[in-house]
């Protein structure tokens, strides 16, 4: 008799064997789960090569190039000489803006809104300035991070 004490019953292995397997995937539920409350912090994409330094025009006119998304962005270069890059998507309600180089202002043409030469609402119904990208220059070069 000594040895049956010993042994362990089918039922209580089973039972052993449930409990462990609940346990292993609840383990894995909660982890998976504590996942979404601590998501992974994503890098910023780099900064893209748009052009060289010198291909930027002068004060008041703008270099027309794309972004990401293939829609027009424009670079600038300001009086003090810093080079800013300024989105075409009117902030009003999507339409997409026109650089005026003798008035030195955007136009929208949906809603007649008006920006400044640095993409701040001026007149019209915007009253979000329009979209700007962080503009830097490395050695003559010119990059813009459009994300």
């Amino acid at each position: 008799m000594g040895e049956k004490e010993n042994l362990v019953s089918r039922r209580s292995f089973l039972a052993w064997l449930s409990a462990g397997a609940f346990s292993l995937m609840s383990g894995f539920a909660a982890f998976i789960g504590l996942g979404f409350l601590y998501p992974v912090k994503r890098q910023k994409p780099p900064a893209l090569f748009v052009c060289l330094e010198s291909e930027v025009p002068l004060v008041g006119e703008a270099l027309e190039i794309r972004d990401l998304k293939g829609r027009k962005v424009f670079l600038m270069r300001k009086a003090d000489g810093e080079l800013i890059t300024i989105g075409t998507v009117c902030s009003h309600l999507g339409c997409t803006v026109f650089y005026r180089p003798k008035k030195k202002r955007f136009e929208c043409p949906c809603h007649d809104g008006v920006f400044d030469g640095e993409g701040n609402p001026v007149s019209g119904p915007p009253s979000r300035p329009l979209e700007r990208y962080p503009t830097e220059v490395r050695e003559g070069k010119v990059f813009v991070h459009f994300a």
